[in-house]
Formats: structure tokens, C-alpha cells, sequence
């Protein structure tokens, strides 16, 4: 309830938002890609949208795939640290259904704004695009003691979220998945450029 409160009193502006509209008029599903600590506007803004996230098996995790299912998005459990493989086949189950997904890539602990290399496998394997997003404000704390420097709001400040242009992984071989891995970091960075220049440019 108090994210949706807060959410709603922050006016939202969806830069490119046009870009993840096509590709569904196409028939096509895709993954979100995200950095970790960029995520608090996208909960409102992509409500009720299904997309199937993971969340860890931990008391953290608990409480964070009890909030996105009040959301309506969809919720695997498991990390890379425990139990992994079912979240990871509830992942590809959830692209083969023609579900979109989302995914923190820096995660579950970092390096921030290093991108790991399974979200690029993923999308070479099932041939799904990859569209990066992040999110900033006008006015916002800045979570220095959280490892992911989370990015917060203010109440009643203005925000906007950016789509950048779908990244296409052809395949699984190991230089097609680093040459990948960089463009998606690079585009990442670009996004969350973009957004952080919207208000302070």
C-alpha cells in the first residue's frame, strides 16, 4: 500500500515506452533488463502487466514476491545462490508461454552495473530480445549504505522511466554472448544516462 501511495504521487513520464508496445504488436515476448536499485518506479507503472520475475528463497525475497504478486506480476523463486535452477526453468518456462520477463542483470549482490552473463544466454538461447530500462527523478534520496545505492523518489517529485531499443542475442557461442553482454551494459548505462539527464541535463 505505501509503495503504491508513494508511486501514484509521483508524476511518471514513459520516454520510448513505444519500443516494448511494438514488439508485442509483433507477437513477440521479451526480458526486461534493469540495474539493481532503478526498479521503484517500474512497480505502478507496470502493474497488472504479468511479467514474471524472480525472487530468492530468502526472508527478503519472501516479502518481495508477496509485494510483486500484489502488483500482479508474475513470481519464480530462486536466486544463483539457492535453488537457482527452478528459477531459472520458471524463467524459460514463462518465455516459452509467450510471458515477458524482468531481470536486476548486476545481481543478486553485484558488481553493480556489471552485467552477468545468464540473461544474455537466455535470450541467445530462446532467441527473446532484450530491452533495457531504467528509471530516475527530479528530486530523489540516494541509498548510499545499500550496496545498489538505491535510487528513491521523493513524494511528489516528477519521474521518468526510458526504454532503450531491443538487443537481439544470435545464439549461444561464447563470443557472440561477452560481444552481447558489453552492448547491453553499454546500452544499460546509456538508458539510465538518458533518464538522469531528463530532469538534470
Amino acid at each position: 500500500m505505501l509503495i503504491s501511495i508513494w508511486s501514484r504521487a509521483i508524476r511518471t513520464e514513459r520516454v520510448g515506452r513505444e519500443i516494448p508496445e511494438r514488439l508485442r504488436a509483433e507477437g513477440k515476448n521479451f526480458i526486461f533488463a534493469f540495474w539493481h536499485g532503478r526498479q521503484f518506479l517500474l512497480f505502478l507503472s507496470h502493474r497488472g502487466s504479468g511479467v514474471v520475475i524472480p525472487s530468492s528463497e530468502s526472508r527478503d525475497g519472501e516479502i518481495q514476491a508477496g509485494i510483486l504478486e500484489r502488483f500482479g506480476f508474475g513470481v519464480v523463486r530462486g536466486s544463483s545462490k539457492r535453488k537457482g535452477e527452478r528459477a531459472l526453468l520458471g524463467l524459460v518456462d514463462s518465455l516459452r508461454k509467450g510471458k515477458d520477463i524482468g531481470l536486476a542483470v548486476d545481481g543478486p549482490r553485484g558488481p553493480l552495473h556489471e552485467v552477468k552473463e545468464g540473461v544474455v544466454y537466455l535470450a541467445g538461447k530462446l532467441g527473446k530480445p532484450i530491452v533495457p530500462v531504467s528509471t530516475s527523478a527530479k528530486r530523489f534520496w540516494i541509498m548510499e549504505k545499500a550496496w545498489d545505492k538505491y535510487l528513491l523518489p521523493k513524494v511528489f517529485s516528477r519521474g521518468v522511466i526510458v526504454y532503450g531499443n531491443p538487443i537481439y542475442v544470435h545464439g549461444i557461442q561464447r563470443d557472440e554472448l561477452e560481444s552481447k553482454r558489453r552492448e547491453l551494459k553499454e546500452a544499460l548505462d546509456g538508458v539510465m544516462k538518458r533518464a538522469d539527464g531528463f530532469f538534470h541535463g
